[in-house]
């Protein structure tokens, strides 16, 4: 549970003292030191404090009744590594509020989401000992995917810059189809409006003067990253746009047509996977029954969209519109030729 600026100082100078002074500094001692220095009232207080450190941060607080004083049974163990300080909070409210404003709800959500994942994680490393194996053996007891991270994402504070001080950015960008050797990519300008990350990479989109399109641009193929000192002049047509964009949208490739709803029909075993976890944010439970289970997106469909929904395989029909089910019939055929 979150603590107090005042409760955040008793329990980093609690863990200061113990760390240092094993066995040692008595409680009267660390009582007088608190009162001092925190404003403790009492020793009943401070017992208190030591107790929620105890149940709260799994603190492996001991108590010397010969030395009269308190001490880590394992001395390795550190309070402050696995806490984030009132100021760090306040830091990151802060920047979630800013990125709600500038980047959406949905950014600001990644970042709630990202806290969250750390401190799961850090729960599990509490529960993950080595040693703790059978007869004392250590063995490995979690394993998890290892994602490669890459991909330019120092970029990603550069022109979350750009975006805020409505600057335009220069940069290189070298496409997946092949050039001829020795060829350097020409340089383009763009006026950024948003960033978006999907499956681990991260995009900026923006308008494009030249086309007068908005356009979108993968960090890990960008290079010579600069911000211009010219300000963006974006169409409200295509800002409008862009906004609402991903609102409706899976991945990141755009799509040409119009957003639409969407039915899939489920196996009931898949079906389950699909509940705990959506496909998207829009999606709806229309029926869930011992044989099947139907869903409904409201998405314009694209070609990432196409590519998910055929991972499902044989567990999934779609059952509207006609056109992503004619596009699906079409992608599985030709999948079938190359056999």
């Amino acid at each position: 549970m979150p603590i107090t600026r005042s409760a955040f100082q008793r329990y980093r100078l609690i863990d200061e003292v113990i760390s240092r002074y094993p066995r040692q500094y008595s409680k009267e001692r660390l009582f007088e030191l608190c009162q001092e220095t925190c404003g403790i009232r009492s020793i009943s207080s401070l017992e208190k404090d030591i107790q929620r450190l105890r149940e709260d941060h799994d603190a492996p607080i001991a108590y010397d009744k010969r030395a009269n004083g308190y001490y880590y049974t394992n001395p390795q163990f550190r309070l402050l590594k696995l806490m984030l300080t009132p100021d760090d909070m306040e830091a990151l409210d802060y920047a979630r509020e800013v990125l709600a404003a500038t980047q959406g709800a949905s950014v600001a959500d990644e970042l709630t989401s990202a806290l969250q994942k750390v401190r799961q994680s850090l729960d599990i490393i509490r529960e993950v000992k080595p040693g703790d194996g059978p007869e004392g053996i250590g063995r490995r007891v979690v394993y998890v995917e290892e994602k490669i991270l890459g991909g330019n994402r120092q970029y990603v504070p550069i022109l979350i810059r750009a975006v805020n001080q409505n600057r335009q950015i220069m940069f290189r960008y070298t496409k997946h189809e092949p050039t001829e050797p020795g060829v350097v990519p020409v340089l383009r300008t763009l006026h950024p409006i948003l960033l978006r990350e999907v499956w681990d990479s991260w995009y900026v989109i923006g308008y494009d003067e030249r086309t007068q399109k908005e356009r979108t641009f993968a960090l890990d193929r960008m290079s010579d990253l600069s911000i211009l000192d010219e300000p963006c002049y974006v169409p409200e047509a295509i800002l409008t746009n862009v906004s609402e964009l991903f609102e409706h949208i899976y991945g990141i490739t755009d799509s040409s047509g119009p957003v639409e709803e969407i039915r899939l029909s489920f196996s009931p075993l898949f079906g389950r996977y699909v509940k705990a976890k959506p496909i998207h944010q829009t999606q709806e439970v229309i029926s869930d029954t011992d044989t099947e289970c139907i869903i409904r997106l409201r998405l314009a469909p694209n070609r990432d969209l196409l590519m998910h929904l055929r991972s499902y395989g044989e567990h999934l029909r779609v059952l509207s519109p006609a056109s992503l089910t004619e596009a699906m019939v079409s992608s599985l055929k030709a999948t079938l030729a190359q056999y």
